[in-house]
């Protein structure tokens, strides 16, 4: 079987290729892609693959953005953290979604759906919305709001509200608060991090920055089509969005 996985995020994918390859060894994965344009050039070029991972985010656009420009009959998994688009996925020759961060348990349900239904020869039902809406309810996922962190010689409870932006730093993730506090997370990594947090209140700007909304003052024009993210109060260094996130940014940004 041959498996495409259109993902933006490298550890987000690299994660669902461990688990789908632990559900299902043997499977042959074709070269990820992470953009509408190449998704598009790739699914008209007619390659052979049999089940596509999808999320619906991604670095130049919404994954529905393929769909208008090219037909395909591919099976699809779409996979994100924004849950309001699961009806309108559904519609687009759908096989499951899963909320993000996936999980084995989910990829392997997913997985046994598509073999039902596209390795058998029978019809395939139509979608059922209400069981959808229900099992959409019931997976919700809940995100972390506070933290335990160490501070001199206790451990202080803080929202996750507090905090304006995490950065990593020598391999440690420290977030700074409102009031230019910075504490040491328990945390790893910032894709550990981004895992746990609202991605509706923190966006992951680049490699070391995830920040909250609610700590932009204004973005600016950049160079090369980037975007400047002003933040108060103000990190050490620039929060540069690069051209190809510049309206997943926006998007984030209107909420």
């Amino acid at each position: 079987m041959n498996i495409l996985i259109v993902e933006d995020e490298p550890y987000a994918a690299k994660q669902l290729k461990q688990i789908v390859s632990a559900c299902r060894p043997g499977v042959c994965f074709v070269p990820e892609i992470d953009n509408v344009e190449d998704a598009v050039h790739y699914l008209r070029s007619g390659q052979a693959i049999d089940l596509i991972f999808m999320d619906i985010h991604l670095a130049d656009g919404q994954a529905f953005e393929i769909f208008e420009s090219v037909q395909t009959f591919v099976p699809i998994i779409f996979t994100t953290a924004y849950d309001q688009y699961a009806i309108r996925a559904f519609k687009v020759n759908s096989v499951d979604y899963l909320l993000k961060p996936v999980s084995k348990e989910n990829v392997e349900a997913a997985l046994a759906k598509f073999e039902r239904q596209y390795q058998s020869n029978h019809p395939i039902p139509g979608i059922d919305y209400i069981k959808l809406l229900h099992s959409l309810i019931s997976n919700n996922k809940v995100y972390k709001e506070n933290f335990l962190v160490p501070f001199k010689d206790k451990l202080l409870p803080v929202s996750v509200k507090e905090f304006a932006w995490f950065e990593i730093k020598n391999g440690v993730v420290i977030g700074t608060k409102f009031d230019k506090t910075n504490l040491v997370l328990e945390e790893r990594s910032l894709e550990e991090l981004a895992q746990i947090i609202n991605p509706q209140q923190f966006y992951r700007a680049n490699r070391q920055y995830l920040i909250n909304r609610m700590a932009v003052k204004e973005v600016a024009q950049y160079f090369n089509g980037k975007l400047l993210a002003v933040l108060l109060p103000s990190p050490p260094q620039s929060i540069v969005i690069s051209r190809e996130k510049t309206y997943q940014f926006k998007e984030w940004m209107k909420g």
